[in-house]
């Protein structure tokens, strides 16, 4: 069932490392949201009926700045031209220094479910390294705030191998985290994005970054902590307790349909994927002329498709073989036979129930391997 992503643009203070389209000029928030109802009914009038979704989510941004009668507006605009499921996963976006119980009590009144909270680390020089508005003890109050607000489904994101970043300083941050048992931890490698004020620092030598080699131990650390804590590591990058995975997510990695709103946002539905325009003002004219504010779109090729899945599920919860092989008229085992069986001798890879995961030692290497699993198929164009 298709999925919903919103965009909210603001933020208090733009975080060095993000490539997320945001802007810290808050002066046309209500400009911003009639404008994305009105995009919301521009998208819908091509639908002779109502379309089913079981999962929305908020992301930006920081879209907790949001108080509670905003969000309401938006979501009954989305009711409107969208039959939500009775068991909707509903997500928002969540900086910490940005929230108090009353706002997320009004959140849970309107039906959000789930909260994600960027707490990033847990350690005051890398919070100020990244730019990060919160300390670490708003960072654990916020999962208590959370609680105590009644959600029972929170989910928290962390950014590890940050550079100079001792072993030590990330088991504080897993250790003092898992503390306060989140249901679902998000662990990212930092990443140095084209464009970005990170990227600017590494370039000119003020930042540099970890070797691939420290990169690899403090990933293992992450997973082997996480596990042993009774997490699942579903997807490369994320951990849940029982029952608690991102359906959200999952949807995405999984090649499910989304649809999105909101500046830069992007959307796949009818085998065609969109992405919306990357600029406040020009997102505006656009709505202003009863336009959509795409800036672009393409239909996925036969090899954008197959790439796509072998790269989503290999990251994710394994290559389905039967349903890959049906979809696409190949046979993926015996085009990759001696890679795969390499893999699986070199403990990267496991074969069982007709599906091909990646260990977690085959994580590490995810890139590699599905590059070259990819590169096995020569004949989907």
């Amino acid at each position: 069932m298709p999925s919903i992503y919103i965009h909210f643009p603001f933020c208090i203070k733009k975080c060095s490392y993000c490539d997320f389209f945001s802007i810290t000029d808050m002066k046309n928030t209500d400009k911003f949201n009639k404008s994305l109802i009105k995009e919301i009914g521009i998208f819908t009038e091509k639908f002779a009926s109502k379309p089913p979704v079981d999962t929305l989510f908020f992301g930006g941004g920081t879209p907790s700045l949001m108080k509670p009668e905003e969000l309401e507006l938006i979501f009954n605009e989305l009711k409107k031209h969208f039959n939500f499921s009775n068991t909707l996963e509903f997500t928002v976006e969540c900086n910490p220094g940005t929230i108090e119980k009353s706002k997320l009590e009004g959140y849970k009144l309107l039906g959000v479910n789930r909260l994600s909270i960027g707490i990033q680390s847990l350690i005051p020089k890398e919070l100020e390294f990244l730019d990060r508005i919160h300390s670490p003890e708003e960072a654990l109050e916020a999962i208590g705030t959370g609680r105590e607000a009644g959600f029972d489904n929170i989910s928290t994101d962390i950014i590890f191998s940050l550079p100079g970043q001792k072993v030590d300083d990330i088991r504080y941050t897993l250790e003092n985290l898992l503390k306060h048992k989140p249901n679902h931890i998000s662990a990212y490698n930092l990443t140095y994005e084209k464009g970005t004020p990170l990227y600017n620092r590494m370039q000119s030598g003020k930042v540099n970054k970890n070797d691939d080699e420290v990169d690899a131990e403090i990933f293992e650390i992450v997973s082997d902590t996480l596990t042993e804590s009774g997490y699942e590591q579903y997807e490369v990058s994320n951990f849940a307790l029982s029952g608690k995975k991102c359906r959200h997510n999952l949807n995405y990695w999984n090649g499910g349909e989304y649809y999105a709103f909101g500046p830069s946002a992007h959307g796949y539905f009818s085998g065609t994927r969109y992405w919306n325009r990357r600029n406040l003002k020009k997102y505006f004219d656009c709505i202003e002329n009863g336009l959509l504010p795409a800036e672009g779109s393409e239909i996925l090729t036969g090899r954008q498709k197959l790439e796509e899945r072998i790269m989503l599920g290999l990251r994710c919860e394994g290559l389905n073989i039967t349903e890959l092989n049906k979809e696409f008229n190949i046979d993926l085992i015996l085009k990759n036979r001696e890679l795969i069986n390499q893999l699986i001798n070199d403990g990267l890879m496991t074969n069982g129930n007709g599906m091909l995961k990646l260990t977690r030692k085959g994580y590490l290497l995810s890139d590699e391997i599905i590059i070259k699993m990819c590169e096995g198929i020569s004949e989907i164009s």
